[in-house]
């Protein structure tokens, strides 16, 4: 009875011992952990991007004027309207210039005919040499003024030496002008200028840099920018500021009216990324893991997905929370900046902010 129960026993624990090893074989493989991780762009730190204030200007206004005087008897255009080249746009009393004009024309052709009869007397022998001289110069002083008149009548239509806008109208209809007397001033609106004073210590960097733009925002066109190209710069810093007063220029949207006058701020880019106007790069000191020569952070690969050790080197502590990275990294990179003593080479994370919005169950708030 006794070795019958045993043997029972013996039994019973068998078939536990299968029964536990067949559960085993059943447990499926937990897959990898993906690692939500935090990320930040470098160079994308506040006051990497230096922003200076800028005013607009014509990229070429002229005042014009007649060059003869008299009464204006024609102003057909006004303040802010647009003129085509050629357009004439005031128009002086032409009388007195058709008069001197056409007095002028009778005298040339006076002239003329008198040295045309002095030609014909002189291969007679019937004048001498200087008798057809002095003819001669008569006939190409009278051909001078008709030409002087003809200006003159000419100066008498004032027009657009470009397409531009009516800037400012210093004259009234009928009113009697003087010559060189500025009539109205005519702003190029096909471009515009951007003129921004900079410290001296970034000129001697960004000037004659071919990767150098710069991009401009206006109020009249908010959460849009406007790329600006370099036009010229000053000669010589300010003596009072220590500045350099930088112009850039850009096309006038067709879209938007950006006006002389109206203020702007300007951005420094260098192809597409922020333009390091003397500010060191900096990274969250929580990004880099060891110290000196061993230092290194985590960099993301947004293609797989997944991280990379990159040997960096460090410089100086900024702040109480930054340190600067003199190299190992690029501009527009993403580091993290959480977990960075877990992550191993090659892991699979997660950036925190695919899940903002999200609860624990996976479904999106609200």
């Amino acid at each position: 009875m006794k070795s019958r129960s045993i043997s029972c026993a013996v039994a019973a624990v068998a078939v536990f011992g299968l029964t536990a090893g067949c559960g085993e074989s059943e447990v499926p493989e937990r897959p990898p952990v993906v690692r939500p991780v935090k990320l930040v762009t470098v160079g994308d730190e506040a006051g990497r991007q230096r922003s200076f204030p800028g005013r607009v200007q014509a990229a070429n206004q002229v005042d014009l004027s007649f060059r003869v005087g008299g009464p204006l008897i024609e102003l057909p255009v006004r303040e802010g309207g647009t003129v085509r080249e050629g357009e004439i746009v005031a128009r002086i009393d032409p009388r007195d210039f058709e008069i001197r004009l056409a007095s002028a024309r009778a005298e040339r052709e006076r002239a003329e005919a008198d040295f045309r009869r002095f030609s014909s007397l002189y291969e007679k022998e019937a004048v001498s040499q200087a008798q057809l001289d002095q003819a001669r110069a008569e006939r190409d002083i009278a051909r001078a003024r008709e030409e002087d008149a003809e200006a003159s009548m000419r100066d008498s239509r004032l027009r657009a030496p470009f397409t531009a806008s009516v800037g400012k109208i210093f004259v009234e209809n009928f009113q009697d002008v003087r010559p060189k007397e500025p009539v109205m001033s005519l702003v190029d609106v096909s471009s515009v200028d951007v003129v921004v004073d900079l410290p001296e210590a970034l000129v001697a960097r960004i000037i004659g840099d071919p990767s150098l733009m710069a991009v401009a925002r206006f109020d009249t066109a908010r959460g849009r920018e406007f790329e600006l190209r370099l036009k010229e710069r000053a000669a010589q810093a300010d003596p009072r500021t220590q500045t350099f007063r930088i112009t850039l220029t850009m096309p006038q949207p067709e879209d938007v009216n950006i006006l002389p006058g109206m203020t702007a701020t300007v951005t420094g880019k260098r192809a597409g990324d922020a333009i390091d106007l003397g500010q060191p790069l900096t990274v969250p000191a929580i990004a880099v893991v060891g110290e000196g020569g061993d230092s290194h952070v985590w960099v993301f690969d947004p293609s797989s997905r997944t991280v990379t050790s990159r040997a960096v080197t460090v410089g100086q502590l900024r702040g109480s929370d930054r340190i600067e990275v003199t190299s190992g990294l690029e501009i527009g990179e993403s580091i993290a900046v959480t977990a960075v003593t877990q992550l191993r080479e090659g892991m699979e994370v997660r950036p925190l902010e695919e899940l903002e919005g999200f609860g624990p169950s996976g479904r999106r708030r609200g």
